[in-house]
């Protein structure tokens, strides 16, 4: 079975993931805690999703890589591994294939403009191939660590972006 991964945010209201910026109408509270997490990144927030036509927060974000791999990757570059990663495990069938993208970080992306050549269709069947940890966010692990600094989970690593939201209730749960 094929997995992906949605990392357990700090604080959830309910039973239901939602894009950030629907969390703005429904829990304005929860908007501002997870508008940190784009402190000096703000302008990715207004860039479009091509095919999808919605914004970069319009949708969840997933990743196919198992946060074990990630941990370790984060480990091997210098990190403390005093820390703990909890993530839902989400079957990679729950995600209607239509509201479904992958972003694929493989070209230089224009200033402002998501690169339409990053993106390509979402097949449940085919998020294993998603699933290594690339050599370049390794690569950007070590240097962004080496400077003392907090390096972005995700950087360069295919996100799933699905349009919609999901029901958490009986989700698996995977601690690293």
């Amino acid at each position: 079975m094929n997995y992906l991964y949605h990392r357990v945010p700090k604080s959830v209201r309910g039973n239901i993931l939602y894009p950030l910026n629907t969390l703005k109408e429904i829990y304005p509270d929860i908007y501002e805690q997870r508008l940190k997490n784009y402190a000096g990144r703000e302008s990715i927030m207004q860039h479009r999703i091509p095919v999808m036509d919605c914004l970069w927060n319009d949708v969840l974000h997933f990743s196919a890589v198992n946060p074990s791999e990630v941990k370790q990757a984060l480990i091997e570059a210098g990190r403390n591994p005093d820390f703990e990663m909890t993530s839902y495990q989400v079957d990679a069938k729950l995600l209607t294939p239509g509201n479904t993208i992958v972003f694929l970080y493989a070209h230089d992306e224009v200033k402002d403009k998501l690169n339409p050549k990053n993106f390509t269709a979402y097949n449940s069947d085919e998020v294993s191939k998603y699933s290594s940890m690339p050599q370049a966010t390794k690569d950007y692990y070590k240097e962004i660590i080496g400077e003392g600094r907090q390096p972005l989970l995700f950087h360069r690593i295919p996100h799933i972006l699905y349009k919609g939201t999901l029901d958490i209730t009986d989700l698996p749960i995977v601690s690293v």
